[in-house]
């Protein structure tokens, strides 16, 4: 069975998509959060019409980036693709969190179509990955 299409993001869709995907990412590269050549903004889930929308896009450098390309599978098991079959805006992804003390830990959240994190549990993530949740 065919399920609805999805309306394709405008062109000011998605200019404001990248817009809130960079502000969110403070256009830093979310793999390693150092500089591994210019900053890009990756479609999680590769692109096709209708998914140029914040939950989909991230901010991986260069280096980050060729890295996720080159390496689908591990890319995908470490939260940095989406599955071409999944809603990336309930598909874990892998970020870099402040801390209160000004340090950085690495965690898992799922971003949203407004430009928000929610961070989730390790636990919750691999449920999400596995079908269980």
């Amino acid at each position: 069975m065919i399920g609805p299409k999805t309306a394709k993001p405008t062109a000011a869709e998605e200019k404001q998509a990248y817009a809130l995907a960079a502000g969110r990412d403070d256009l830093t590269c979310q793999r390693c959060l150092g500089w591994c050549g210019a900053p890009q903004q990756d479609h999680r889930q590769n692109r096709q019409p209708g998914n140029t929308v914040p939950s989909n896009l991230q901010t991986l450098g260069l280096i980050c980036h060729q890295w996720k390309t080159e390496h689908p599978a591990d890319a995908l098991a470490d939260g940095w693709a989406v599955p071409r079959w999944a809603d990336p805006s309930r598909w874990p992804a892998r970020r870099w969190f402040r801390t209160v003390h000004g340090t950085v830990r690495k965690g898992w959240c799922l971003y949203t179509n407004a430009g928000d994190v929610l961070e989730i549990t390790e636990e919750e993530a691999r449920q999400r990955m596995e079908g269980a949740a």
